[in-house]
């Protein structure tokens, strides 16, 4: 029997209504990178949060180097040289890259902090791991690609052997996920074990010497990576083959219903024209920091316009703020769903409600009733997983929680709906679920705007696509099954 670095043995995790953990066995040797794979709602995340002490199991041991252990929070996890990277990064943004790399391990001579002594180790941190960066930064001024890896010499400066890393290239380009891949094959090298959660089933076989596979709580598979092919890992996710999304030709209206005119915002994006035709699915591609985000936060009205003009079904408007773009009929998912899409705390009937509770209300006051009935609606429609529409939004898993966000707009009945990254950390058999709501949207005349860094995404769902880089509009194509997404980087790098 082979000595494991790490053992996990009839995990058991119950939420009301739900069984998180059934009796879950999860192993990983010393020097190896395994991947954690499942749809969303599959326990992963739960699982990893046992390990890191963030939730208690109900049942269940978890054996370090032969030891039995209990980590009663992520400090104690941490102690015993576990880490973990999660998807949304934990970071101070206004502190600098030395100070997150620090945080609550700061260096002291006498009773004071050594800032030197921290600058100094956090270069050495960051230098192996081949980031050249000034660690006296903000963390707010650097990109996602270099707050991973900040992340990553926070877990090393612990000393974890373990690090767990969730869906570590989600926000990051081709040329920064090699880097990062570069730096998780050098750990394991040096012995440290590497958990890495993902829904990108090409990563998996590129990095991982072993694939751990659940469904609905319960372990399903272990596997060499070397044993399986991405048709097996979906089959064994999902219980059944999912088909592979395809591109649909649709017919779309020639009515305009958005067109935009020399949009300009200081450095983010300059001169730009495009123009949206009524229930067209209009897709925006572009290399991360193309301002493709910046464009539409502005057409939200989240930031101020230095010039350009916006029209709407043939009016110019002018959009200061999102409660105007609201009273226009404009809906934006943002790309990060956690943190400014969804009201954690709140259940999922009140994260539907949040902007339609006028329609429930009479003489001032709430008729909850007719709330919760209005939230089951979409609840069954767009196949919400969830005991009931009491739950907390923060316990589904992603996919989930972005089709609540999808039906608070759809309750609002928007004309206008902007998706940022719409199936960021969402799984292949969710995305498709995704992709029909989208055109099913689109096909009742709803003009929808896809932004994503996922070429073939694009390249499947969009009726057009405008192409960004360096805040300037470079082109436009009109995608086919013979497209790939090499001719779409010709035009964003011409």
């Amino acid at each position: 029997m082979a000595e494991y670095l790490l053992e996990m043995k009839q995990i058991v995790k119950q939420f009301p209504g739900t069984l998180a953990l059934d009796h879950v066995d999860f192993t990983l040797e010393q020097g190896e990178v395994m991947a954690l794979i499942g749809e969303n709602g599959a326990g992963k995340s739960t699982l990893m949060n046992v390990l890191m002490g963030m939730l208690q199991p109900d049942s269940g041991e978890m054996v370090l180097r032969g030891q039995t252990i209990t980590n009663r929070s992520p400090y104690e996890a941490l102690q015993k040289g576990i880490g973990m990277v999660p998807q949304e990064l934990n970071l101070v943004s206004d502190l600098s890259i030395a100070e997150n790399i620090f945080l609550g391990l700061h260096q002291k001579k006498g009773n004071r902090i050594d800032w030197d002594h921290m600058r100094s180790k956090a270069k050495e941190m960051l230098d192996k791991l081949e980031v050249d960066i000034d660690s006296g930064k903000k963390i707010s001024e650097v990109s996602a690609a270099y707050q991973q890896l900040v992340s990553i010499a926070r877990t090393l400066v612990f000393g974890s052997n373990i690090i767990i890393l969730d869906e570590p290239t989600a926000s990051l380009t081709l040329n920064e996920t090699e880097h990062l891949f570069k730096n998780i094959r050098k750990l394991k090298n040096e012995g440290k074990a590497i958990i890495m959660i993902t829904h990108h089933l090409d990563e998996v076989l590129e990095i991982a010497d072993r694939v751990t596979i659940m469904r609905d709580g319960k372990l399903i598979k272990i596997s060499n990576t070397s044993d399986l092919s991405i048709d097996d890992m979906i089959y064994y996710m999902a219980n059944q083959k999912v088909e592979k999304s395809q591109h649909i030709v649709r017919p779309v209206p020639d009515q305009v219903f958005l067109k935009v005119m020399g949009l300009c915002r200081g450095k983010e994006f300059q001169n730009v024209d495009f123009e949206v035709k009524k229930g067209e699915i209009f897709g925006v591609a572009g290399l991360v920091g193309a301002g493709r985000t910046e464009l539409f936060s502005c057409l939200y009205g989240l930031t101020k316009k230095d010039k350009g003009k916006v029209y709407l079904e043939g009016k110019e408007v002018e959009i200061t703020s999102p409660n105007e773009a609201i009273s226009y009929g404009i809906g934006l998912v943002p790309e990060e769903r956690r943190k400014q899409g969804m009201f954690p705390i709140l259940s999922i009937y009140e994260n539907i409600m949040m902007p339609n509770y006028h329609k429930v209300t009479r003489m001032g006051r709430i008729n909850f009733s007719q709330a919760r009935e209005a939230a089951n609606h979409h609840i069954q429609a767009l196949r919400i997983k969830t005991p009931d529409c009491l739950t907390q939004i923060k316990n589904l898993s992603g996919g989930n929680q972005q089709k609540v966000i999808l039906g608070r707009w759809m309750e609002k009945q928007v004309k206008l709906f902007i998706l940022d990254e719409p199936t960021r950390g969402i799984d292949v058999r969710a995305k498709g679920e995704i992709y029909k709501l989208i055109r099913d949207m689109a096909d009742s005349g709803i003009t929808v705007i896809v932004i994503s860094s996922e070429i073939e995404e694009l390249l499947t769902l969009a009726d057009r696509i405008m192409i960004m880089n360096g805040g300037k509009v470079k082109g436009f194509v009109v995608p086919n099954e013979d497209m790939e997404r090499e001719d779409i980087l010709k035009v964003a790098l011409h």
